[in-house]
């Protein structure tokens, strides 16, 4: 019996376009639990639909399929691969969309998915997520083999912004996700600032200087401006019970610098008001 599939799209949640490939899925493998895990991914933004597949790799049960359409490639030459990692399926362009996921776990076997008798008889060279991804979803839905999806494939882009750049004293990060709250999630992972005490490190973004680490929102005032590990254990930047993209006007792409304190002080939120 087919299983889980996850949805993850730019498509917006208004038109045709998810609802589309819902009725393929459905109508290959009939059965199969739906999970929408996000449809606004900005359009075309590569490095945002990255971060937010490396955030639910860890929480779905081996063999989900995990369904990803950010393709500003549609209708070129790029590859749509399977690939299978954790033991789950990644169906997707081969753009950089699954460089969150390698980051933490190693591919174990990639196929290219180019066989013509697994799409949709007739294919758009503007919709290959309803013609030929979710073909090749249902396919692996229904326990059927990798190997006539196409040819195996040995090597994937990966993005190069997924990673800080070192020097001598620290970091210099990247915001690459703005959640519904307004907290700016970096590139830097928890892991790499493992060297020095969370009061050891000093975090500028926008012209703000933010001193130490807080261990979670709750520890500063409602209004401070704070940097913390988040869930997905990357860096991020907060305002209690604020927006902190809005108050910096900062989003994908805004540097972020890291650096170690000469002198390690405890956290010192900045105030954001005003």
């Amino acid at each position: 019996m087919p299983g889980i599939v996850t949805l993850t799209t730019d498509f917006g949640n208004d038109g045709p376009y998810v609802a589309a490939m819902k009725g393929v899925l459905l109508g290959m493998a009939p059965g199969t639990q739906v999970v929408d895990v996000c449809h606004t991914i900005s359009p075309q933004n590569i490095v945002e639909g990255a971060f937010v597949l490396a955030g639910i790799v860890d929480a779905f049960p081996p063999e989900t399929v995990h369904l990803v359409v950010i393709d500003p490639g549609v209708g070129t030459d790029r590859k749509l691969i399977a690939a299978r990692i954790a033991d789950q399926w990644f169906v997707l362009p081969d753009n950089g969309l699954i460089s969150g996921v390698t980051r933490a776990h190693a591919p174990e076997r990639i196929w290219e998915i180019s066989n013509p008798a697994i799409r949709r008889g007739v294919v758009s060279n503007t919709f290959h997520g309803r013609d030929v991804l979710a073909p090749a979803a249902a396919h692996l839905l229904l326990g059927r083999d990798p190997s006539e999806l196409g040819p195996p494939v040995t090597k994937l882009v990966r993005l190069r912004n997924l990673e800080p750049t070192r020097d001598s004293s620290g970091f210099q990060a990247e915001v690459i996700f703005r959640d519904t709250f307004g907290n700016l999630i970096t590139n830097l992972s928890a892991s790499l600032l493992a060297e020095s005490p969370p009061d050891g490190w000093v975090v500028e973004i926008a012209g703000h200087r933010i001193e130490g680490l807080s261990r979670t929102y709750g520890d500063q005032p409602s209004g401070s401006l704070i940097a913390l590990v988040g869930s997905s254990g990357w860096v991020e930047i907060a305002i209690v019970n604020g927006d902190a993209g809005r108050h910096l006007t900062a989003g994908a792409g805004t540097t972020v610098w890291v650096r170690q304190s000469k002198s390690a002080t405890p956290p010192r939120a900045v105030a954001a008001r005003g």
